[in-house]
């Protein structure tokens, strides 16, 4: 958690770029702060948060129909989920030639699908429910299934996509 009464530049590097012309007009853009050591994947920050703090709340949702009520899970149960995820995504063959299609909304399932399949080099496509959804002919769904080919079609909720579903079945494996 950052402390907001820090100093900006303790947050953030400074807004300096240095402008490299190419011989071909072309403009090369970086910046002269030297990158310092990051995680290999966003899911090393899982790990050390479930090791440091781990019946702390990672994720929050409200529950659908319930007011005033949420879903939570704390860093060690969301770690334990992406493991378990990971572990089968990695079972059922998914690569990174074989991406994750997501269908649904946004919900704490979700994430961890996400989480789990960065965690291990799968790609993920989340792909707007509004293409599955309001779409009769699934156009730009079957457009992008086509060109992912993914190896397994995430959806929280069979029952409203059903149709979606039905019309990328030829598409995918």
């Amino acid at each position: 958690m950052h402390n907001v009464d820090r100093e900006p530049s303790v947050l953030f590097a400074p807004p300096r770029v240095e402008c490299i012309r190419t011989g071909d007009g072309a403009m090369l853009v970086k910046s002269p702060v030297p990158l310092r050591p990051y995680a290999r994947c966003t899911g090393d920050w899982l790990v050390r948060w479930a090791r440091e703090q781990p019946d702390r709340t990672f994720l929050r949702e409200r529950i659908a129909g319930k007011t005033g009520q949420w879903r939570e899970i704390s860093y060690a149960a969301a770690l334990a989920h992406v493991e378990e995820i990971a572990a089968w995504l990695l079972a059922k063959g998914l690569n990174s030639g074989k991406p994750v299609a997501v269908l649904s909304d946004n919900s704490i399932n979700h994430a961890l699908l996400m989480l789990a399949a960065t965690h291990v080099g799968i790609p993920v496509a989340s792909i707007s429910p509004a293409y599955s959804l309001m779409s009769a002919d699934h156009g730009k769904l079957k457009a992008i299934i086509e060109l992912l080919r993914p190896g397994a079609i995430y959806v929280e909720n069979a029952i409203a996509f059903t149709a979606a579903l039905n019309s990328v079945s030829a598409l995918h494996d």
